[in-house]
């Protein structure tokens, strides 16, 4: 009897081996299939084994290598890995749908990254071999709040370091007939000179009277070395009422021509190399928060005891 279960158990785990190995299998051809509909650039084929890249659309590569294929099955979530280059640590995770037909989830250095995106990881602190390129691509995403937290951290690099001071109007009468003239001071506040052809400096008019005219006249930016003023002036003799009449509003915006956010703050920023580190910190404050908060607003334990029986 001890014989026969001894057989009916090994029998059971080459069963076991085999599937797993069939799997393997399936999940090798899978990957040089994806492998080869990015290099043939069929968007079909690709968005269809790998549904959320749907989201990532121009940063999928026009080419992929794949010196070799290695797949591992990860027990503890039942997905399956495709490391198709192991120096570069690129690869695919694989997991069956409701259909049981395996689909790519995620991927790992699969996306076209370009040297700002990089070194905009690098120096906040970003692990990417460690990161996915699903997390990635919401990391960068200008609503995230990684994104948000240093878009406030960093607002004034984000400017150029450009700080508005003094804005007037003066108006009149010459020769010409009526007049209005704007003015805007600039100061650079920061360490490094900005060229006057990477910004335009817009001036936002609105006559908040009867009448809710508005434009925007652009004025193109200077040359501004650290610590340097200058004044801007722009004509707005079509608002020569509204200014006499004190109902004139004036926005001045200060606009980076061509520029990401992430390459604004490299060029204009510094940082610490902790700020993932921090977001990850600020994560865990928001889920303990909320934990605390759920505890705190839980439902109110009935006594059934205490209630009194209908009459």
């Amino acid at each position: 009897m001890k014989k026969f279960v001894c057989i009916f158990m090994a029998a059971a785990m080459i069963g076991v081996l085999t599937s797993c190995d069939s799997k393997k299998s399936e999940v090798k051809d899978m990957t040089k299939k994806f492998i080869e509909s990015i290099n043939q650039q069929d968007r079909v084929t690709v968005y269809d084994m790998y549904p959320n890249s749907k989201a990532l659309m121009e940063l999928l590569p026009e080419k992929l290598d794949a010196p070799s294929i290695k797949v591992t099955a990860d027990d503890s979530t039942g997905n399956y890995v495709a490391t198709f280059n192991a120096e570069t640590g690129q690869r695919l995770v694989f997991k069956t749908d409701s259909a049981g037909a395996f689909k790519i989830t995620d991927s790992y250095g699969v996306l076209k990254m370009d040297s700002i995106n990089r070194e905009f990881a690098i120096k906040t602190g970003i692990p990417l071999q460690e990161t996915s390129d699903l997390k990635f691509a919401d990391l960068m995403n200008e609503d995230s709040l990684f994104m948000s937290m240093l878009t406030i951290a960093h607002f004034e690099e984000l400017q150029g370091n450009l700080v508005r001071e003094r804005g007037y109007w003066t108006w009149g009468r010459n020769a010409g007939g009526y007049y209005l003239n704007i003015f805007q001071t600039i100061t650079n506040n920061g360490e490094i000179p900005v060229k006057g052809e990477d910004y335009n400096v817009e001036f936002r008019l609105a006559d908040l009277g009867g009448n809710g005219i508005k434009t925007t006249k652009v004025v193109p930016g200077v040359d501004l070395a650290p610590s340097e003023t200058t004044e801007l002036m722009t004509s707005a003799t079509p608002f020569y009422n509204a200014a006499i009449n004190r109902t004139l509003q004036v926005d001045v915006i200060i606009k980076f021509k061509n520029m990401t956010t992430q390459a604004m703050m490299l060029k204009y920023g510094k940082f610490t190399g902790e700020e993932y580190h921090e977001y990850l910190q600020t994560l865990k404050e928001i889920e303990e928060s909320n934990r605390n908060s759920s505890k705190e607003e839980g439902d109110i334990p009935v006594d059934t005891d205490s209630i009194p029986d209908e009459e």
